[in-house]
């Protein structure tokens, strides 16, 4: 039976079928005609399929015959290349002047002026070099990101001690007067006063933050940028954090370092006349904060390049003329090197000029605090502008922050140095 034929059968049936389900609406089929109605259904369904795939199989078989009779409208023809006939193309340029006519009667006869024509194609012999510079090899990238070389952006961070903050603004106490008439008293006399006064301090807290701009496509096809992103970003911050630490001008919204803080001691190296010179200039600075804050130094900051001059610096020696290292006994220099003079500890760091030292109490909290009021947060979002449209987003950290000083006389810098 054909797929016509087929088709006609399953029309027949349904419409039976349709017939059918009326009669049983109106009440009027009995159960004898209703189990006909259902085998009528299977049979409906089988024949149904079947038509499908007759329908697939005509559909493929049409396909075919239309792609078998466009193949023959392709006329298929062989590459025709312009060649040299295979017993006139000789293997090298040499082979063909050797055979040649010109050359055979010179060898034979001694002739001369004879004229010849080479039959020689360049397809039989090349004589490039093939390098790799005209020929370049492919090379895969590796990973390895190689970042720009940075200070160690702790070193100066890590000598402060750090307290957090829930609030804008720090507020403290300060001592600011201290009468002390504590003394030896005769039976049945009265005690001398003393006298205490606070001033009220406050130190604003500052926002730090960085940004940087990234398409989502990096994000989502590199798997490590966004943690190179954020450490970097990171260390970013921490780098700007240690340079305003030490010379923040103050002058809002930049804190004030310690170098620009009001009441600090200074000297200038370019002044001094000890025998000792740099070293004798930083013993200096550290009897100064002893006696004015009573408090024992805890660092000495320096350029590297300074720390150089202080390490290689020689005096003579009056007796005989010999240079003598200054040094050896101001460092105890005695087996490695120790980055520390007169006991204190040197931090060498570019986060503070060369020719300018800062000696003082870092540590403890007795001179200065970092007021954390948020640390480190580093986020994202396509919200900036029109990075939503342009699938791009903008990754940034920030951090919020505060640096009183509680006691400028803990702290002497060195000028000139």
């Amino acid at each position: 039976m054909s797929l016509k034929e087929k088709k006609q059968e399953l029309q027949d049936l349904r419409e039976k079928a349709l017939a059918d389900v009326k009669d049983m609406e109106n009440g009027s089929v009995d159960a004898e005609t209703r189990e006909e109605w259902i085998q009528r259904n299977d049979a409906i369904d089988a024949l149904a399929k079947e038509v499908r795939e007759m329908e697939v199989f005509e559909t493929k078989k049409a396909q075919l015959e239309n792609d078998v009779e466009e193949g023959k409208a392709v006329e298929v023809t062989a590459p025709v290349f312009n060649e040299v006939p295979a017993k006139e193309m000789p293997r090298t340029l040499g082979q063909a002047l050797y055979e040649s006519k010109a050359f055979q009667a010179y060898v034979k006869d001694g002739a001369k002026g004879i004229k010849s024509e080479i039959n020689w194609s360049p397809l039989a012999e090349t004589k490039t070099l093939l390098t790799e510079s005209n020929y370049p090899p492919s090379v895969v990238r590796d990973d390895l990101i190689v970042p720009t070389a940075t200070r160690n952006n702790s070193a100066v961070i890590d000598l402060f001690d750090v307290i957090n903050t829930d609030q804008y603004q720090y507020k403290y106490l300060e001592e600011t007067t201290f009468t002390n008439n504590g003394a030896e008293v005769a039976e049945g006399s009265a005690f001398g006063e003393s006298a205490l006064a606070f001033t009220e301090r406050t130190e604003e807290i500052r926002k730090f933050g960085v940004s940087i701009p990234v398409t989502e496509e990096l994000l989502a096809d590199v798997s490590a940028v966004q943690g190179y992103l954020d450490s970097r970003l990171r260390t970013m911050l921490e780098l700007r954090l240690s340079d305003v630490l030490i010379g923040g001008s103050g002058s809002a919204p930049i804190i004030r370092g310690i170098l620009n803080k009001s009441g600090i001691n200074t000297f200038d190296y370019s002044s001094f006349s000890g025998n000792l010179k740099r070293i004798g200039q930083i013993y200096q600075a550290i009897t100064e904060i002893r006696k004015d804050a009573f408090i024992e130094p805890d660092a000495i900051l320096m350029h590297p390049s300074d720390w150089y001059d202080v390490v290689t610096e020689v005096n003579a020696v009056t007796t005989s003329g010999a240079l003598q290292p200054l040094f050896v006994g101001a460092g105890m220099m005695n087996g490695a090197p120790q980055a520390s003079i007169w006991g204190v500890p040197v931090v060498p760091t570019t986060a503070i000029s060369a020719g300018t030292a800062l000696v003082g109490a870092f540590g403890g909290g007795q001179a200065v605090h970092i007021v954390s009021r948020q640390g480190i947060e580093v986020s994202m979002s396509d919200s900036h502008d029109d990075f939503f449209t342009k699938d791009k987003v903008m990754m940034k950290a920030s951090m919020r922050l505060g640096f009183p000083i509680y006691r400028a006389t803990a702290f002497c810098s060195i000028t000139n140095f």
